[in-house]
């Protein structure tokens, strides 16, 4: 993981608690009244809650003596409301207590109004849960029967989690609408789009690709008008219609992004902040400002994640 910066993972696995008043996978649901609930959280993106203090810390100390066995992961995300009313994106982000599973997931709610952002909330936990255990496309399907059940507030998303070693030891990658996920190589300074955008524009590009030989501009002018039209949604989305993408190891920096990233910020911008920053929060948060920049209105969401060997974070263990 990027030879060529100052490595940030001073420890993997810092942990700390606090006094909770949701619970950390689901938000948007308040605790009932009772025991001191308290938060027992992690850098690597493990939080759980106990009924005291003293429960949680020691489910910190089971996490930071398990978890370090394994490959972990250093999530970081940044949201930007930019010039919407409501903040309408979300991220998902779920770690066992053992540190075997992983899950993350970022989603874009449509529409500018309360049922998008609830909507792209509940579809990123749930699906961040879901996937860890089961699989990117478990996880997203496990995220339109939540919206099914609940409400009628729709979203697009990408949701990824590492794949064994033993099944190839990459990324896999579930999408529904147009969120992003891409993976940087910092040694070839290279960023790879891994999937596709379930769009009318990206139709258009693909049907159309051989009658404008010759004339991309042309075709990407007709199409760039339709990008903002998706073809699928995590609440219509069916096992045949989801986008799935594996990728093999080793696995390198991988980056989620909504719509108001990708469609405002160069590749070479994007290029340009997976290179400079090394701490994945830091990266996060430079590129959805980047958006800003580049003169987006729409609300800005980004996840980077870094992949860190298990003797490495063994290693680190504070």
């Amino acid at each position: 993981m990027h030879p060529h910066l100052p490595p940030v993972f001073d420890h993997i696995h810092r942990t700390g608690t606090y006094a909770a008043a949701h619970h950390p996978v689901w938000p948007h649901a308040p605790l009932p009244s009772g025991p001191a609930w308290t938060h027992a959280t992690c850098r690597c993106g493990w939080a759980e809650i106990a009924e005291s203090p003293s429960d949680a810390r020691a489910l910190a100390r089971h996490h930071r003596r398990y978890a370090a066995e394994h490959p972990a992961y250093l999530p970081g995300t940044a949201l930007h409301i930019g010039g919407r009313a409501h903040q309408a994106d979300a991220t998902g982000t779920h770690g066992s207590i053992t540190g075997t599973r992983h899950g993350w997931a970022l989603a874009d709610g449509i529409g500018d109004n309360p049922l998008a952002a609830y909507a792209a909330g509940s579809a990123a936990a749930t699906a961040a849960y879901a996937a860890a255990d089961r699989g990117a496309v478990a996880g997203l399907l496990a995220a339109t029967a939540t919206l099914a059940a609940v409400h009628d507030g729709d979203t697009v998303m990408v949701v990824a989690t590492p794949i064994p070693p033993e099944r190839g030891d990459g990324w896999d990658i579930a999408w529904a609408g147009d969120c992003r996920a891409y993976e940087y190589d910092a040694d070839t300074d290279v960023l790879t789009q891994l999937t596709v955008d379930h769009t009318t524009g990206q139709q258009l590009r693909d049907t159309l690709a051989e009658r404008y030989r010759g004339r991309p501009a042309d075709l990407e002018d007709l199409a760039a008008g339709q990008d903002h039209a998706v073809t699928t949604s995590v609440a219509t989305a069916e096992d045949d219609t989801v986008g799935r993408v594996t990728t093999t190891g080793p696995r390198r920096r991988l980056l989620l992004t909504c719509d108001g990233v990708h469609q405002h910020v160069p590749h070479a911008s994007l290029v340009r902040g997976l290179r400079t920053f090394s701490d994945p929060a830091a990266c996060a948060n430079r590129l959805t400002l980047a958006a800003r920049y580049f003169r987006s209105t729409d609300n800005a969401a980004a996840m980077v994640i870094d992949p860190v060997p298990a003797p490495i974070a063994a290693e680190l263990v504070p």
